[in-house]
């Protein structure tokens, strides 16, 4: 199983520096090689000898390697041991993602509860170090006692920004007619997260960053980005569809910031 595992990590790693660099995989017989690179002439990237896909950089981005295994593979001979590598993978991975400092597990707020459909609703909230609350739908069956399993439910991102529970939720018969329309299009007209609910899971829907209560708001940033928005009725279509479209340029800020 061991060699199986060490074979199969090495064919990727080779199908990686492959599609950087161009030409690494000649000679190299493997069905899966053949079935990625030999169906159709035009889907060949390994077709040209010396070309790749990232143009000249990619020669200089496979030398980095130069033949020789990461660091930290644990294909590398001086890992024998899966416990000891996980360890050690795990806190360079941490170093590496840099994630921020969240202060601990914080505090959630209870606003509303009720049932609906057959599930017990709870709208709750909890406040991060940055940013405004986070609001968050937890659903579970109505008469559920004990403890139940458990699913994070992430809503999708959809070019669109402004909703973020209530595009996989349903707490009301009444809905806001673009989050109808969503569902009906993306999801047969169900609100999956309260499906799963109804199956005997505790569902867990929070808004994802920065969408709906983590959106960014046009009263935080300076005023030449805001394109004359305002933060004002934010319910009406025409304007959630001008917020949508300004955080879609404003996405490449956000991510390079």
């Amino acid at each position: 199983m061991k060699s199986k595992r060490r074979d199969f990590l090495k064919l990727a790693g080779l199908t990686g520096l492959g599609v950087a660099g161009g030409g690494l995989l000649d000679g190299f017989s493997s069905p899966l090689i053949s079935t990625i690179s030999t169906p159709n002439k035009n889907l060949n990237l390994m077709a040209e000898d010396n070309l790749s896909i990232i143009g000249q950089y990619g020669q200089w981005a496979a030398s980095f390697n130069d033949g020789k295994l990461p660091s930290l593979s644990f294909r590398r001979k001086e890992f024998t041991n899966l416990n000891v590598w996980r360890e050690t993978a795990k806190k360079r991975l941490l170093e590496r993602l840099n994630i921020p400092d969240i202060g601990g597990t914080p505090e959630v707020k209870i606003n509303k509860q009720f049932n609906y459909d057959g599930l017990h609703v709870e709208e709750i909230t909890w406040q991060l170090p940055y940013g405004r609350p986070t609001e968050a739908i937890v659903l579970k069956p109505q008469n559920a006692t004990g403890k139940l399993p458990g699913i994070l439910a992430l809503h999708d991102h959809g070019g669109n920004k402004y909703f973020g529970t209530r595009k996989i939720t349903r707490t009301s018969d009444v809905q806001h007619p673009m989050m109808k329309t969503h569902q009906q299009d993306y999801y047969e007209n169900f609100a999956w997260a309260n499906e799963i609910a109804k199956r005997g899971y505790v569902v867990l829907v929070s808004d994802a960053f920065p969408f709906a209560s983590r959106r960014v708001m046009m009263q935080d940033i300076p005023e030449h980005l805001r394109q004359k928005l305002t933060d004002e009725n934010p319910e009406k279509q025409e304007n959630i569809d001008a917020y949508n479209t300004w955080a879609g340029q404003h996405e490449h800020i956000m991510a390079k910031s």
